[in-house]
Parts: structure tokens; sequence; C-alpha cells
């Protein structure tokens, strides 16, 4: 360190470092939140569409993002619906369940208000 100046400069790079560790910590325990709202509309035929819903959080630039992912072939039909085709002819629509849409809608809600505030509760506090 030459001067003041650096100093600032890595304190910044350390406070940023931080605040994004901060930052991705609480959105992991908000995507564990949604997760498990969205499993409580998921309907059980096997089991196995419910168990297969996973998240991850990235960071995009300067963006922290949840991504909700679901692998089971079925998933996408099943959420928003599909035609009924027998004899290569179309007898009908299944309305899908919309189960990510509401299990997220139940998450805000219900918990987004204070995982919000608590996640910004452990940033102010670094700065005190």
């Amino acid at each position: 360190m030459k001067s003041l100046e650096d100093m600032e400069i890595a304190f910044d790079c350390g406070l940023r470092t931080w605040e994004a560790g901060t930052v991705e910590k609480h959105a992991s325990v908000m995507g564990h939140k949604i997760v498990r709202e969205i499993k409580r509309k998921t309907k059980v035929v096997s089991g196995n569409l419910r168990r297969r819903f996973f998240f991850r959080v990235e960071r995009r630039g300067k963006d922290t993002v949840i991504v909700i992912s679901n692998d089971a072939d079925y998933a996408a039909p099943v959420n928003n619906g599909h035609r009924i085709v027998r004899g290569g002819k179309t007898v009908g629509m299944f309305k899908g369940h919309h189960m990510l849409e509401r299990g997220i809608e139940t998450y805000k809600n219900t918990y987004l208000a204070d995982d919000i505030q608590g996640m910004l509760d452990a940033l102010k506090g670094a700065l005190k």
C-alpha cells in the first residue's frame, strides 16, 4: 500500500465482495423458501415432479438472480397446460396447475418483506 487512496480502494473492493457474499447468502435462503412453496403447490402423483424442483443463485453483472428450475420432462406442460391429442387430433386442453407462479406469489405475500429487511439489516450492520 502506497497511500491512503490505495487503502480506500482496497477497502471498497473488500466491502463490495462482502456485500455480494451477504446478498448471495440471503438469496440462497430466499431460494429455499421459494422452492418449498412451489413444492407445496405441486400435485403429487409419483412425487417425481415435486422432488425435481431446485434453485441456484447467479451473479449477472451487478445483479444477483435466483433461478428456479425443474428438470422433469413434463414440468412445463403440467405447469402451463397443453393440448390433449388422440389419433393426431386435438380433443381438448389440459389447464395448467401454475404451481410455479402460485408458489412464487405465496412466497412474495408471506416472506419477501421480512427477507428483504433481514438482508438490509445485515448490510447496514457492517457499516456501523
